[in-house]
């Protein structure tokens, strides 16, 4: 049975706030799940020279564990956008004053977060070999 929310105040932005918020998590999990697809792919844009005879040999260990890391990363900001936005429609129904940020998205986010530095941090790497 579907729950109404009295239209006052800035209730119609706060849930479009919730609702953009959703979508960004939603946008970053597609950029995680094509950063997958390239690690286990091994593809890049622009394609690296082929001066050593084979082009994936320096990321020929890391794939698959990269790959595993990335989806890891996207299943947490899955969970981490449906948390925010559940306990965001129940604060707004509750008529509750402020909106705050829980600790249970912060500490997601961050491990997404590290995720994403370790991902930069191993194509730098792997680039310069």
């Amino acid at each position: 049975m579907p729950q109404y929310a009295e239209i006052a105040g800035s209730t119609v932005r706060d849930f479009c706030m919730l609702e953009r918020n959703y979508l960004s998590h939603f946008k970053l999990v597609l950029l995680l799940l094509l950063l997958l697809c390239s690690s286990l792919l091994g593809t890049r844009l622009p394609p690296p020279s082929e001066s050593d005879g084979s082009p994936d040999a320096s990321m020929s260990g890391v794939r698959l564990p990269l790959a595993t890391l990335l989806y890891i990363a996207a299943l947490l900001t899955i969970a981490a956008a449906v948390w925010e936005y559940h306990t965001g429609v129940k604060c707004l129904l509750r008529v509750r004053a402020f909106l705050v940020g829980t600790k249970i998205h912060l500490s997601l986010m961050a491990v997404v977060s590290v995720i994403a530095a370790a991902t930069c941090i191993v194509y730098l790497v792997s680039g310069n070999r």
